[in-house]
C-alpha cells in the first residue's frame, strides 16, 4: 500500500477507505499530539470564541475575510447547524455584539428577539469548498456512514446496534461498500473497539480542533457516492452540498445530557417549534424511501445552509462589525496577538526537531 501523499493527513499514515485506520491510527489522528503536529504547520491563532475556530472555522473565515492565519476573531457564531430559533446560554451570554448563522429561519428569530446584531452569512465550509474547488471525486462509490457522535456530556442511550449494522450491510450492492466515518469524541472513548466486530472499515477526520479537520472532512466525504446515518447532522447538509446523496437510515437514536449545565438533565428534545419543524421537515425529505424530490431537498438544504445569501453584502456587514469588535477586545485581541506570535517564533524548532 502507497503512503497517503496529501499533507493533511499524517505523513506516516497509510490511508486507504477501503480497509481504513487501524486503531492507532484513529487514535494519534483524534489526539492532542496530533493536533500540536498539525498547529505547528502553520502559525495557527489562540482562540478568543471556539464557536468560530472549531471545525476549522477559524481557517475558513479567515480566508474568506482575506485575513492573516494568525489574526484573532473576537467573532461568535453557531458552531454547526443549529435548528433552534433561540440562543443556547453561553451564544447569550457571549461577549461579541454579534453572532454569525446561516440557517434562514433562526437567523429570523433571533433578529426578532436578540439585542446582538445577527449577520446572515453561508455556511463557513461552503465558502472554503467553492475557493478550493472541492468536488465529490468521479470514482466515488459506497457508503460513508455516520456513526452519531456522543461529546463528553451526552451519550446516545439504549440503542441497538448490532441490528442497525446488520440492516446497513444488507442494503442493495449499489450501496457497497460501507466505511463507518467516527467523530473524535468516540474515538476518545474507544468506541472503534466496540465496533471491529460489525467488519467495516472505520475512518475519522481526527481532531476537530485541527485547521486541518475541514480538508480532511471532504478528503473522506468526496469518495462516496452515499452517505448515511441515523440520525442527520451537520454531515447531512455538507454532504448533500457536495453531491454526496445523504439518506437516515434506522430507528432514530435518544440522546442523554448527564452533565452539560446548559440542558436539562436527561433525554433531550429540540428546543422551540423552529427546532421542531426543522427537525421534523428534515427526517421527512432524507429518510430511506423517502418520496420528496431532489428539488425538495436542495431548497431545504439551502435554507439551512445559507446557499442563497449574498455572500459580498455579507462579507462587508460581517468586516464592519469585526472593526467594531477589534475595538471592544482591545485587550484580548492586544495579548491574543502576543501569544500567538510568541507560538509561532517556538514552532520553527519543533519542526526542525520534527524532521531528525
Amino acid at each position: 500500500m502507497k503512503k497517503n501523499k496529501k499533507n493533511f493527513w499524517p505523513p506516516d499514515s497509510l490511508f486507504s477507505i477501503n480497509s481504513g485506520f487501524s486503531d492507532v491510527e484513529l487514535e494519534n489522528l483524534c489526539s492532542e499530539n496530533q493536533l500540536f503536529t498539525d498547529n505547528s504547520l502553520t502559525c495557527s491563532p489562540i482562540w478568543l470564541y471556539w464557536t468560530v475556530e472549531i471545525y476549522s472555522f477559524g481557517k475558513c473565515y479567515r480566508e474568506w475575510l482575506g485575513l492573516p492565519k494568525w489574526f484573532p476573531l473576537p467573532l461568535y457564531g453557531d458552531h454547526g447547524v443549529t435548528f433552534s430559533g433561540t440562543y443556547s446560554s453561553h451564544e447569550a451570554k457571549s461577549k461579541p455584539n454579534i453572532h454569525l448563522t446561516w440557517f434562514s429561519n433562526r437567523f429570523e428569530s433571533l433578529q426578532l428577539r436578540s439585542s446582538k446584531k445577527v449577520i446572515h452569512i453561508p455556511h463557513p465550509w461552503i465558502l472554503y469548498r467553492h475557493r478550493h474547488k472541492i468536488i465529490r471525486q468521479e470514482s466515488a462509490r459506497g457508503t460513508l456512514i455516520f456513526y452519531s457522535h456522543s461529546n463528553e456530556n451526552i451519550e446516545i442511550k439504549n440503542y441497538d446496534w448490532d441490528k442497525y449494522f446488520s440492516d446497513l450491510k444488507n442494503l442493495p450492492q449499489e450501496y457497497h461498500p460501507l466505511s463507518i466515518c467516527l467523530h473524535k469524541h468516540d474515538v476518545n472513548k474507544k468506541v472503534h473497539q466496540k465496533i471491529r466486530k460489525y467488519g467495516i472499515p472505520i475512518i475519522s477526520a481526527g481532531e476537530t480542533s485541527s485547521s486541518l479537520f475541514v480538508d480532511r472532512f471532504y478528503d473522506i466525504a468526496s469518495r462516496f457516492k452515499y452517505a448515511t446515518s441515523n440520525s442527520g447532522g451537520s454531515d447531512l447538509f455538507i454532504c448533500e452540498e457536495l453531491g454526496v446523496k445523504y439518506f437516515i437510515f434506522g430507528e432514530s437514536p435518544t440522546y442523554f445530557n448527564f452533565g452539560d449545565i446548559e440542558l436539562p438533565v436527561g433525554g433531550m428534545k429540540p428546543r422551540d417549534d423552529i427546532g421542531k419543524e426543522a427537525s421534523l421537515k428534515k427526517y421527512n425529505l432524507f429518510t430511506i424511501g423517502s418520496s420528496s424530490s431532489q428539488m425538495e431537498k436542495k431548497i431545504f438544504v439551502t435554507n439551512v445552509m445559507g446557499l442563497d445569501v449574498d455572500e459580498a453584502k455579507a462579507k462587508t456587514e460581517l468586516l464592519a462589525a469585526l472593526r467594531k469588535e477589534l475595538q471592544r477586545h482591545s485587550v484580548e485581541v492586544f495579548f491574543n496577538i502576543l501569544k500567538t506570535l510568541l507560538n509561532c517564533v517556538k514552532k520553527p524548532f519543533y519542526n526542525l526537531n520534527r524532521k531528525k
